[in-house]
């Protein structure tokens, strides 16, 4: 089943929804909401600052969670990128597949990606931009970004900094 709504709020997205160019046929497009949280869906708004987590591996990430609507649940690839604006070689991707969780709404949603940051102390008190990207299983395609600002709030991530 495909996760649709007719929701207004995502008459908004549906204008900001990146286009596709190119080829005979672009893949179909389907529309996503980039968000934060780790145990439920929080909205993000350009400029917001985002706390950053330490990871059981040690990295340190930004939990990362997104709405679609338009794509199939089952077998969706995502993709999220951090980039640090104005140092595009601290660009870092993380992906994997997941299944989106049907709403009521008829909107689907996946919470809790650990977009993981290369060097963190370098994002912090900068503006960082997070892309995500999902792909269902038959190559409809949803993006969305935001601009944040990470955060920590632990002596253990500033050890080491000057």
């Amino acid at each position: 089943m495909t996760c649709s709504t007719s929701a207004a709020g995502f008459v908004v997205l549906l204008a900001l929804a990146p286009g596709c160019v190119g080829g005979d046929e672009p893949p179909a497009q389907g529309i996503a909401e980039l968000g934060t949280g780790e145990w439920q869906f929080e909205p993000l708004a350009d400029g917001q600052e985002v706390e950053l987590a330490h990871g059981a591996q040690g990295g340190w990430h930004l939990w990362t969670s997104v709405r679609t609507l338009g794509l199939e649940p089952e077998g969706v690839l995502l993709e999220v990128t951090t980039t640090v604006i104005g140092d595009p070689s601290s660009a870092t991707t993380s992906r994997g597949r997941i299944e989106l969780t049907e709403r009521e709404d008829g909107r689907c949603e996946f919470i809790g990606w650990p977009a993981v940051l290369g060097e963190p102390a370098c994002a912090i008190g900068r503006t960082l931009q997070v892309r995500g990207m999902v792909t269902d299983a038959r190559g409809t395609v949803a993006s969305g970004e935001r601009l944040v600002r990470p955060r920590w709030n632990s002596d253990e991530a500033c050890a080491g900094q000057p």
